[in-house]
Parts: structure tokens; C-alpha cells; sequence
């Protein structure tokens, strides 16, 4: 165990405001809606008594001065200890204007909170030390929490006046507008389309992408890493929660190299192709891309996995769960959905705390196979109404070409996946497959609703899937041309595009 520790305190601050208090009226307002009496330290326990006289007074709303705090002192049998009439009269004597109780309250509020933070500190200590550790994950999640629950009770900002704000954000926007990459405000996801409704991930958003099995979402996952840490350079975190890292790595490497993952799969390469793969491996290798391959985690580990990797990579630009339904939580619940739902709220407040977007993966239900043509809705998240309540942004995949891979036929889809400029993409590729074209014969024509956004507009973008490569691209130039002839930018939500 630790030796212990003085535990931080500014008796001088609060003697000031104490004074400040006996001094004028207003000061004294602010100082009992911002402090309590456990907000002063102790060291010197008259400051404490004074304020406790003070809140009993103000409770029975009569005026504060030095005679009447004096007088309640003497009501509580506690005058002699607070210091009696000389301690109230030099503090009367605080060199300090009232004007300036703010600054001071804010110092007092900040050293509680720092006494509140090494106290917890200890106590996580001592239970580890007792031997109260019955699971390791919950231990780290529940200390964790603990300690951002006091962190968060740091002095929180003032009022801000019209004229700072507004220049301040003057100057944000003659910095967007001087960019190269106008229009992009967060990170980029690498899809043109997608960042006209998202302008890139944001911060602190909590975002879902949902499909059904093997349509692919694990490789837009992958796909989206690799753009995010290819932008600016920065860090991005990818938990498989399904999948090893070895095998991750190889959907990368054909994403990257465009050589068939069978073939990386079985070792029937040429020597173009090993050349191609060498290649992929040597960009790979200089991304800051972490994975992380534990099965079925624990949320409180992977939350502290995540909290480990922003401190020690201070610019993690995102983090991508691969994929929610399969994580865990320490405790129990009497449903899953209860569980899910503290799964989502505990990830939204990692994006929030982490300042940066965090994205899960989800699965959708068999519901939405009774769907009239198959078109999936936010109805149809599995496990949970939590999954879309909590997220800041949710985006559903639908593949045509899954559901006559799965033999359940094709039914002509509706909504979403049957815009003009769908269909015709949708043309395009058939007509290349027929002609035996050997670069189009993989490529699943996706399209993604954006069902939910809550700082945007909603709507739906194209995809094309090479499913051998595990490869998400945007349509040729010619063909964006032609969606952004046949799409509205006056839009509103819910609209499609």
C-alpha cells in the first residue's frame, strides 16, 4: 500500500470567499448555489462551521451579515469552534472584491474534486489490497467509472457571451472554407456520398451499421479503418470481437493488393500476386492500425482496452467494435435487451469521454426477411431498442444479390433500394457480369440508408462490394455524376438522395 498523502486544499480561497460572502449579498448567492459544506477541505474547520451557519440562514431566508451569521453560530452551540466574532471579523477584512468570488469558488470546487479523486484512489487500493476483487473486468470497469464520475464533476464553464462565440466560430468557418478537404469535418470515411451526410465521423458520436449476416459489414468495417488511419496519419482502433487478427489481415491485404482472399486463404499465388501482396503488407504496416481479437469480450475490458489506447495514442481518431451483439457485460441482467442497453449507453459515453466517433457494428433480426422486399428498418436491430435510441448516427446495409445467394430469391425491393439511380448501377453490372467480364463478376451492388442522423439529413448512397477482394468502392466518377444529377441537395430528412 502507498503511503498516504496530504490531501489537497486552498484554506486561503476559502476564507476569501467566506468574506466575500459577509460582504455582499450577491456573492453570497452564488457561493451557496455553487458550494456545499463538503466542499471545503477541513484543514481549518472554522470555514466550514461559517458556511454551515450560513446555509441555515439562507435556508430561512434571512439576510447574511456578520451579526446575523454571529447570532446562528450562537444558535448552534458552534460559536466558540467557528472562532467567534474575531475570526467573522477578519474575514470581513478579505483584501479580495466580491466581484472577483468566481475565480475563487472555482479553485475551491476544483481542489474537492481533486480530494474526492486520490480518495477513491485509495479505496480502489484498498479493496484490491482486501482481496475484493472478484472478477478483474468488473473491478477495472466499476473503479473506472467511479473515477470519471468524480472527473466529471470538474468546475464546468461559465456563460459565454454572442460577440466570443461568434468569432470564434467566424474563424472556424474561414478555416473549413480555406481547406482542402471543404466540407469534411471529422474523419474521412473514405465514401463520397457518405461524407455529404456525415461531413466525416465526428466526435463523440456513437454510430451503428447494421445488416444481416454476410452481407458484408465486417468488410465495409475494415474498409472504413483503413481510410480512417490513411487520413492524416492517425491512429484507429478495430475490436474483432468474431474474428482473429490473422485472418482480419488477410481481408486487408486483399483489400489492398486486389488478389483474390481465396487465394491468400490457400497459398495459389503467382508471383505478380505475391509482389502485389508484399506490397499491401509494406502500407499496411506503416498505418497505426490496432486490433484487438478477443472473443466474445467483456464491455469493462473493452472499455479499458480503449481508455489504454487513447493515453498512450493521444490522436486515436476511432474506434470500430466488430461487432456489438457480441460483447458481454460483468453483471446480470434479467433480459438481454437490459444488457444491450447498458452496452450502448456505456460505448456513447466513450465516444463522449474519448472525444472521439466510436462505431459498432450490429446484427438485424430475421424480421427483416417479412420486410416487403427485404428492405431493413431501425425496427429490426436485434436485442435492443437501446441500439437506436443511443446512437448518434445508424446506417442499415441491404445486398439484393444475398438474398439469391441464400436461395430465398429476389423480391423486387422497394424504399431505399429501388431509386432510379440504384437500379440503374444495379443495370450496369449485370449487363458486365453477362458479358462475362471477369472484373465485374464479383461486385454486389450495395446501398446504404443513413436511417438516422441526429446532427444531419437522412437518405441512402451506392456501393459497389467485390466481395474476392473484400472491397467497398464508390461507383466510377461518370456514375456519381449521374447520381448527383438524379439527386436533390435541397432534400429534406428522410428523403431519398
Amino acid at each position: 500500500m502507498a503511503r498516504s498523502v496530504t490531501l489537497p486544499s486552498n484554506v486561503e480561497a476559502e476564507r476569501s470567499v467566506l468574506g466575500a460572502m459577509l460582504l455582499d449579498q450577491n456573492a453570497c448567492a452564488v457561493a451557496l448555489a455553487s458550494l456545499s459544506d463538503a466542499s471545503f477541505s477541513g484543514v481549518d474547520k472554522r470555514n466550514i462551521l461559517v458556511f454551515q451557519a450560513m446555509e441555515e440562514l439562507s435556508n430561512h431566508r434571512t439576510p447574511i451579515d456578520a451579526q446575523t451569521v454571529t447570532d446562528e453560530l450562537i444558535n448552534l452551540k458552534t460559536i466558540d469552534d467557528a472562532g467567534g466574532p474575531e475570526y467573522l471579523l477578519e474575514l470581513g477584512n478579505s483584501p479580495i472584491s466580491p466581484d472577483n468570488v468566481d475565480h475563487y469558488i472555482s479553485i475551491i470546487k476544483d481542489q474537492a474534486v481533486l480530494r474526492d479523486f486520490l480518495l477513491q484512489m485509495q479505496n480502489i487500493q484498498k479493496s484490491y489490497v482486501s482481496g475484493d476483487v472478484p472478477d478483474i473486468g468488473d473491478f477495472i470497469s466499476s473503479s473506472s467509472q467511479a473515477l470519471d464520475d468524480i472527473a466529471s464533476r470538474r468546475t464546468v464553464g461559465d456563460f459565454k457571451k454572442a460577440d466570443v462565440i461568434s468569432e470564434a466560430v467566424k474563424q472556424q468557418i474561414e478555416n473549413e472554407a480555406n481547406r482542402a478537404t471543404r466540407g469534411l469535418t471529422g474523419v474521412d470515411t473514405g465514401y463520397t456520398r457518405l461524407n455529404k451526410f456525415t461531413h466525416g465521423w465526428q466526435k463523440g458520436d456513437f454510430i451503428v451499421i447494421a445488416a444481416r449476416p454476410s452481407v458484408g459489414k465486417t468488410a465495409f468495417a475494415l474498409n472504413l479503418a483503413l481510410h480512417a488511419t490513411n487520413y492524416k496519419d492517425k491512429p484507429v482502433a478495430f475490436f474483432s470481437c468474431e474474428m482473429g487478427a490473422d485472418q482480419i489481415m488477410k481481408r486487408l491485404i486483399s483489400a489492398v493488393s486486389h488478389v483474390n482472399s481465396e487465394n491468400i486463404q490457400t497459398g495459389d499465388l503467382t508471383q505478380k500476386e505475391m509482389e502485389k501482396i508484399s506490397n499491401a503488407i509494406d502500407a499496411i504496416k506503416h498505418t497505426k492500425l490496432f486490433i484487438d481479437d478477443t472473443a466474445n469480450p467483456m464491455l469493462g475490458d473493452l472499455v479499458a482496452k480503449a481508455r489504454k489506447l487513447k493515453a498512450a495514442e493521444p490522436d486515436l481518431s476511432l474506434i470500430l467494435i466488430d461487432y456489438l451483439n457480441l460483447i458481454v457485460t460483468e453483471q446480470h441482467y434479467d433480459s438481454r435487451a437490459q444488457e444491450v442497453s447498458q452496452i450502448t449507453r456505456e460505448l456513447k459515453e466513450l465516444a463522449r469521454d474519448l472525444h472521439i466517433p466510436v462505431i459498432a457494428l450490429a446484427q438485424l433480426n430475421r424480421d427483416v426477411d417479412q420486410n416487403e422486399g427485404h428492405v431493413p428498418m431501425l425496427s429490426n436491430l436485434k436485442e435492443s431498442g437501446s441500439i437506436e435510441q443511443d446512437s448518434d448516427l445508424a446506417l442499415l446495409m441491404y445486398r439484393d444479390d444475398y438474398y439469391t445467394s441464400t436461395g430465398q430469391g429476389t423480391i423486387k425491393p422497394h424504399g431505399f433500394a429501388n431509386n432510379d439511380y440504384t437500379k440503374q448501377l444495379t443495370s450496369q453490372v449485370q449487363a458486365a457480369q453477362a458479358q462475362g467480364n471477369q472484373k465485374a463478376s464479383d461486385i454486389s451492388v450495395v446501398s446504404i440508408a443513413v436511417a438516422k442522423n441526429r446532427n444531419g439529413r437522412t437518405g441512402t448512397f451506392t456501393l459497389l462490394f467485390s466481395k474476392n477482394y473484400s472491397l467497398f468502392d464508390n461507383p466510377s466518377p461518370e456514375m456519381e455524376q449521374t447520381q448527383n444529377k438524379m439527386s436533390n441537395p435541397a432534400l429534406g430528412p428522410g428523403d431519398e438522395v
